[in-house]
């Protein structure tokens, strides 16, 4: 009891240094698009994010400020729910002991660090798929097959795909929970028709949203990049531990016994992070809320599997969570190295997502860093160009775009190609790139403005090193097609 006591005041220990580390960087472009949906009442028209997460960037600022830790205030609440839940749930499962070490490797990730300090959709699915295990497991126990639990679960899935749209690892997680041998008959029970019927009609409501957006759908294959960011987002010596508990899991009784769920859940999770996990830009951790589950099993081998000299198992778990407490610190600050002394460059890469093949190469915070200055250098080009109040501002894509939008601070949204600008005929343009090699806009867009010239080229900088840089055309007399 003294140990789960400590347990939690650590944990309300953490979630005050997590709420200190909020403000220490700009907001990542998942963050500034969800600041752009809630000043501008944009609702849909984008893949990245659902409406959950500007609602709670809303709520932030309303409590903290239109600032980054405004916006994050919940980020931190919610990974202490996360953990909450994880405990919980390891508690119902196993015991109290199991469940303590479940939330400790929980909170060593580097990855469920990372969600902890920024408002991502990936924090979201942290907290939303364990809840949505830990209710499916209480269902299963209840004989009534309209017991409120699969409420409760089904509510947590629909959750899922309004933080995390479309949800689809989330859905094929609980199909396979429910697919074990001494659980198929639920399947056509009308607790699971309950979850598929909530899932559908948010899934439903998001295909809506998207008719006219671009699609993403085809898996990243690359082998190397996608073990990397593995590497990186578990630490290597626990990703190995991981891999070593769900091996055990397969050849004991875990199978067959109301154990297996983790199991379960953590397969579909896993294989479908795998492979799309990559396309998330940092610092999303995408889909590896898998982590949290396979902590269970991990912690369950650590405390009951039996070893040869009880030393060498403690001893192994110790440097396990701390190296990968080190590696949680060394991500969350990444100016570490270059206070140093050590050189460590940004990745010349424009988009938000992350080269993994190249991690070590190039700082992956890059998508984190220098926006501030960047907005400044396109304000003073505004003022330049004759008034803030009388051009509006183009960005070659919705990242730059939204970050802009948020450090600009203008009341007329920042626009990106695909946006409708119907309503800025005869209005002259800044479009702004952050593509070193462009000599001019894009054609389709070129044409529709009478002249457009180079007005600056910035080189921004963060700590003596490159972040990007900008270029900032002039786009003069604005033409709908029709016009």
């Amino acid at each position: 009891m003294q140990r789960q006591r400590f347990l939690f005041a650590a944990l309300g220990l953490l979630t005050l240094w997590r709420w200190a580390l909020l403000p220490t960087l700009e907001l990542a472009p998942e963050e500034a698009l969800a600041v752009l949906r809630v000043n501008h009442a944009q609702l849909g028209g984008f893949f990245e994010i659902g409406p959950l997460v500007p609602l709670f960037a809303r709520l932030g600022m309303l409590i903290g400020g239109a600032n980054e830790f405004g916006v994050r205030f919940f980020a931190p609440l919610l990974a202490l729910a996360a953990s909450l839940v994880v405990w919980r749930l390891a508690r119902d499962l196993f015991d109290e002991q199991i469940a303590g070490w479940a939330v400790v490797i929980a909170n060593v990730l580097p990855a469920f660090n990372l969600a902890a300090v920024t408002l991502t959709p990936g924090l979201f699915a942290c907290v939303l798929v364990p809840a949505a295990a830990l209710f499916l497991q209480r269902a299963l126990l209840q004989a009534n097959p309209l017991h409120k639990a699969w409420w409760a679960a089904a509510a947590c899935v629909a959750g899922t795909a309004l933080a995390q749209p479309p949800a689809f690892a989330t859905m094929a997680a609980v199909v396979f929970v429910l697919a074990l041998p001494e659980r198929r008959q639920h399947l056509k029970g009308p607790g699971f028709r309950r979850i598929l019927v909530a899932w559908s009609v948010m899934v439903l409501c998001w295909l809506i949203l998207q008719a006219f957006a671009g699609w993403r759908w085809l898996p990243e294959w690359r082998l190397i990049p996608n073990l990397a960011r593995w590497i990186l987002l578990a630490s290597p010596l626990l990703l190995t531990l991981f891999v070593l508990s769900v091996r055990a899991g397969f050849t004991s009784a875990m199978l067959q016994s109301h154990r297996s769920l983790p199991m379960a859940m953590l397969l579909p999770l896993a294989v479908i992070d795998f492979f799309y996990g990559p396309h998330s830009g940092w610092p999303d951790t995408g889909g590896v809320v898998w982590m949290l589950f396979v902590a269970m099993l991990l912690a369950h081998r650590l405390t009951v599997a039996r070893t040869p000299v009880i030393e060498q198992k403690i001893g192994l778990r110790t440097i396990a969570i701390m190296l990968a407490a080190l590696q949680s610190a060394f991500l969350l600050q990444t100016d570490l190295p270059r206070t140093l002394g050590l050189t460590w460059h940004f990745s010349p890469n424009a988009s938000a997502a992350v080269d993994y093949t190249h991690v070590l190469a190039a700082d992956p915070s890059k998508t984190m860093r220098g926006w501030r200055e960047s907005a400044k250098v396109v304000s003073a080009v505004l003022k330049q160009a004759g008034g803030d109040g009388t051009w509006f501002v183009l960005a070659d894509d919705w990242p730059l775009a939204v970050e802009l939008d948020h450090y600009l601070g203008r009341a007329e949204p920042v626009l990106s190609p695909e946006s409708d600008l119907h309503s800025f005929s005869g209005r002259s343009a800044l479009f702004v790139t952050e593509d070193r090699e462009t000599t001019s806009l894009p054609d389709s867009l070129k044409n529709r403005f009478q002249r457009t010239e180079l007005l600056s080229v910035a080189r921004v900088m963060h700590a003596g090193n490159e972040v990007r840089w900008l270029k900032i055309f002039a786009c003069h007399d604005y033409r709908t097609p029709d016009s």
